[in-house]
This record gives C-alpha cells, sequence and structure tokens, in this order.
C-alpha cells in the first residue's frame, strides 16, 4: 500500500508509523454511498465526509470502532495478515431521525477460562457503546448483538467516558510515577496519591449530555450486567439487564455545553491536609467532595468551571433481579465480586427497584443540582474539550478557542501550565514505560500529545518539561487524534489475594493513543524508550 510509512523526528524521539488502513469497500459501507467513487485507490474520495465520522479504538488498538451519521462498524486488524481492517459488525440507529453523536469500544474483564472456551471468552470481551441525538445509549456485543438500550436523557448524548478509580496502595500498583509542573518547577508525586484516606471511589460510565446533564452509570452493576447479558445472548437470552445510576445537573446560565467531565470523589492524602484545605478555601467542598466534574459551556463569560457537591445523588436502580441472576449464571470470580457487591453493602443505598429504568428521560428528571465552586473568566476564550489522564495522575488537558491547552490539577484545582500557539489542536496522553527488571514497580513517564492540524505536525511534550516539546514531526493535515481506554470495564474490581493483599482483576496498560486520517489510515504514536530513573 502506498500510503503506508512512518514519520520521525529529527531528534529519533517519536515515531508515527501508518500501520493499518481501512478498505474502500468499508468505507463506503459505512457511508452508504451507491455511486461509482472510482474504487479504492491511496486517494480517498469520501475526505470529507470521514472528517466528521466518529473513531474509538478499543485497549489494544486490534479493534476500532467508526461511525457516520446513523450506522456504525467495528473493523478488526488481524494480527497475522496484512494491515487492512476486516469488517466484525455493522449496525444502524433504530428510528429514522437519529444520528450517532457518541461512541466507545470498551472492553470487559472476562476471568481466564479453560482453553475450549477461548472462542466464547472472545465474544464476550469487547462491547461496542453507542450514544444517538434522541439521548438513548445503546450497548452491542462485539458481534452487533443489541444488550440493551436506556434513554436517560431526551437531550443528545454527546461523550461517552470510562472513567476508572486510583489504584490505591491495597492493591498491585503499576509504577511509580511522578510529574513536575513547568511553570513553577513544584513536583507532584503522582503514584502515591493514597498516602492517606482515600474517599471510596469506583468505575463508572460517563455520559454527557448536550444540555450539561451527566449520567454516571457505576461499572461495577453494568459490569455484572453486560457479563450476565453477554452469556444470555450466546445462550438465546432475552432477558433485559439492569444496573444502577446516577443523574446530576449544573448550575448553568444556559443549558448547553461544549464537554463535561465526571472525575470521582475527593481523594484525601491525610486528615491533616484535608482539614488545613477547609479551612483555607472558602468551599468546603474541595476537602470532602463526593462527586466532582468540569464542565466547558458553551455560554457566559466561563471558559469552564469545576462543580462539587458532598451530598449524594438519588440511586436509580433495580438491582434484585440482577442479584439472583448473576447468582444462577455466573460462578468463580465473577460471583465473587456479585456477592461482595449486592449482598455486602457494596451497592450502598439500592433504594426500591426501578423497573422504568429503561426509559428514565420520560419519568422527567432533571438530577442531583450540583453547584459550582470555582469559575474561571476568561472571555471570549471557551474550553472545547476535556482530556482527562490516567487517573493516578489527576490531571485534565483542556482544549480552548483561542489556542491554548491548559494542564489542570484536580486535586488542588489549579493550573500546571499553559501551553499557547495551538489553535485547532487536539490532545490526548500517552505513557512510556521502562523494563521492569530487577525493580519491584515499573517505572512510567506521562507525555502530552498535540496534533494540530493548521500546521500538520505532532507534537509530544513531557510531564516536568513542559515549556518546549520533546519532540516534533510533521505528518500532514486531516488527522484525528483519539485516546485508547486504558483498561476494561470490570478491571479494578478485586478478585482475590496474592500474599495477603487484594489483587485487581487487570491493572491499566500504559496510556496510548493513535491518529486516524480522513482517508481512513490509522497511525500509531511512540516515544523513543528513555530511561525512566
Amino acid at each position: 500500500m502506498d500510503d503506508r510509512r512512518a514519520y520521525v523526528s529529527k531528534n529519533q524521539q517519536l515515531a508515527v508509523a501508518v500501520t493499518a488502513q481501512i478498505p474502500g469497500a468499508l468505507l463506503r459501507l459505512l457511508l452508504d454511498s451507491n455511486s461509482d467513487k472510482g474504487g479504492t485507490t491511496g486517494v480517498c474520495p469520501y475526505g470529507d465526509e470521514l472528517a466528521r465520522a466518529l473513531y474509538a479504538p478499543s485497549m489494544c488498538g486490534r479493534y476500532l470502532a467508526v461511525a457516520h451519521a446513523a450506522r456504525f462498524m467495528l473493523l478488526e486488524r488481524p494480527e497475522d495478515s496484512g494491515s487492512e481492517y476486516r469488517l466484525v459488525s455493522v449496525g444502524e440507529a433504530s428510528a429514522p431521525d437519529e444520528t450517532i453523536t457518541a461512541l466507545l469500544c470498551m472492553g470487559v474483564f472476562v476471568p481466564q477460562q479453560p482453553q475450549r472456551q477461548q472462542h466464547q471468552q472472545r465474544s464476550q470481551s469487547l462491547c461496542v457503546v453507542v450514544g444517538y441525538s434522541s439521548g438513548h445509549l445503546r450497548i452491542f456485543s462485539m458481534y452487533g448483538h443489541l444488550l440493551t438500550t436506556h434513554r436517560f436523557h431526551p437531550q443528545s448524548l454527546i461523550r461517552i467516558r470510562q472513567r476508572m478509580p486510583v489504584q490505591t496502595a491495597g492493591f498491585s500498583e503499576a509504577g511509580d510515577m511522578r510529574y513536575a509542573s513547568g511553570s513553577s518547577g513544584s513536583t507532584g508525586n503522582i503514584g502515591r496519591r493514597n498516602a492517606g484516606l482515600m474517599a471510596e471511589d469506583t468505575e463508572e460510565v460517563c455520559l454527557t449530555f448536550a444540555d450539561g446533564t451527566v449520567v454516571s452509570v457505576d461499572g461495577r452493576s453494568l459490569y455484572l450486567a453486560l457479563r450476565l447479558c453477554l452469556s444470555e445472548a450466546l445462550d438465546g437470552g432475552t432477558d433485559e439487564p439492569v444496573f444502577q445510576y446516577k443523574k446530576w445537573a449544573f448550575e448553568l446560565n444556559e443549558p448547553r455545553v461544549s464537554d463535561a467531565v465526571s472525575y470521582g470523589p475527593t481523594a484525601h492524602r491525610d486528615p491533616l491536609a484535608a482539614l488545613a484545605k477547609s479551612a483555607l478555601t472558602s468551599s468546603p467542598l474541595l476537602a470532602d467532595a463526593t462527586a466532582r466534574f468540569l464542565v466547558a459551556p458553551q455560554c457566559g463569560d466561563a471558559a469552564f468551571g469545576v462543580f462539587m457537591t458532598n451530598e449524594d445523588a438519588a440511586t436509580s436502580v433495580s438491582a434484585v433481579d440482577i442479584a439472583g441472576r448473576v447468582a444462577a449464571r455466573v460462578t468463580g470470580a465473577v460471583l465473587s465480586m456479585a456477592r461482595s457487591y449486592f449482598w455486602r453493602g457494596g451497592a450502598q443505598d439500592t433504594g426500591s427497584p426501578d423497573p422504568g429504568g429503561r426509559d428514565a428521560a420520560d419519568r422527567g428528571s432533571d438530577g442531583t443540582a450540583v453547584p459550582c465552586v470555582l469559575a474561571v473568566r476568561d472571555s471570549p476564550r471557551k474550553v472545547l474539550d476535556i482530556s482527562l489522564a490516567p487517573p493516578s495522575y489527576g490531571l485534565a488537558a483542556l482544549t480552548d478557542s483561542i489556542g491554548r491547552i491548559l494542564l489542570f490539577d484536580l486535586e488542588s484545582c489549579e493550573a500546571v501550565h499553559m501551553l499557547k500557539g495551538q489553535r485547532g489542536s487536539q490532545c490526548a496522553w500517552l505513557e512510556c514505560g521502562s523494563e521492569p527488571g530487577r525493580r519491584r514497580w515499573q517505572q512510567r513517564r506521562m507525555f502530552v500529545v498535540v496534533y494540530t492540524s493548521r500546521r500538520g505536525s505532532v507534537e509530544v511534550f513531557e510531564l516536568g518539561s513542559l515549556e518546549r516539546p520533546l519532540a516534533s514531526v510533521g505528518i500532514g493535515s486531516g488527522w484525528r487524534l483519539v485516546q485508547c481506554p486504558a483498561q476494561p470495564l470490570g478491571g479494578s474490581l478485586p478478585v482475590g489475594a496474592t500474599a495477603g493483599r487484594a489483587r485487581r482483576a487487570a491493572l491499566p496498560a500504559l496510556a496510548r493513543c493513535v491518529l486516524v486520517s480522513a482517508g481512513g489510515m490509522v497511525a500509531d504514536i511512540a516515544v523513543s524508550a528513555l530511561d525512566c530513573r
């Protein structure tokens, strides 16, 4: 394929390598074109349409979900053949006026199975989560079977994110991670945020709607529901899964947002620090918040705001049915998790069963109101996109309308650094890990990846030396920078004990991102091996 190439920076520290191509036949299928567009040559005739497509890679990058208008496809890159993706499944919207507005390729943790069950395990390990302009959320198996559909809110669903909790000291850790503020030189010990008390945090799937409403789907109950539903799909079952969720609303001048993300409860480092912060800040919510959000409103003079509450939202749930079904259908490690969650109070206040959970929007719930504790006013600047770093770092990258990227410390609510001259840019996170060797933990280094379409360049900035990029390389315009998930749903749940310590189901992988061109090319981004001392 003529379009396959590698781009390497002058200092050899950064490489962008085109590793796969979406065949022209699949592009025509996605766009539903009935006209002859001239075959599948290297120059793609669908560039303008694909520029508006949505892309969602899997954790390992082997699978890629692509959506345009009302149709989505799941593609697979075979491990043993060439570089062209092949079709796994395809799906469309249910209503004629629906369009796809959000997409997530989500892994689902599956305990190791005997050799004879590996095919079944493979079919259960991936789901495609699709959001629609009608507000519907639909989850499909990797082979296109509809597993569940819910409508939590009547507005367009614009973002779907999977948020994992910080990996605490009682569990096997991935490494020792640090960053230094490029502007002040102060150092943060990221790998040890658990030094003191830690607020209970769990996995969640965060749904952001166009009017700013956020729905937090509890990851534990969703994981058990999907495991059960995937098992029933293989066996021909048709029961509808149910799970817990909370609905949040924000005090905005006008209900329109560019982005909004949940980043969990306050992580207390030690009791004295929490008391000091409570005494020095004007808002005690900064010290003991049970839910925290970054919100980027489209209207008003605020570029973005921090919203927090120390109250718990009402939980909509129908856990009575699922508890019994889980006990009847799953065993081993998954049953152990289910018992811990449903029968030992892990679900907290389950409330009463909610048989109408499939269409919560029809019941008219506006969500629990969350107050704003910090608003950054810098008109006409508006934050357009929020990208959360892996949870152990406690950082977010905010891309705005005047060409700046702000690195924001989520715990202290302070700016770490601002990258300027990045108008029209996209940003993601990339980790470089050392070989464990004799060390107990793998050493990791974190980078901010910035792609600027106007300049056609990719730059990487290392945390700790943000004043100038580590490396940059030109790749041309028309690419999309997409973050890959780092952990499957259910990956943070405890599944046993090793040497007296609880063990996570699946440790987080290194953060990675990919580039997708308007011509259907997919490129990996890699920083050369560094001495992580």
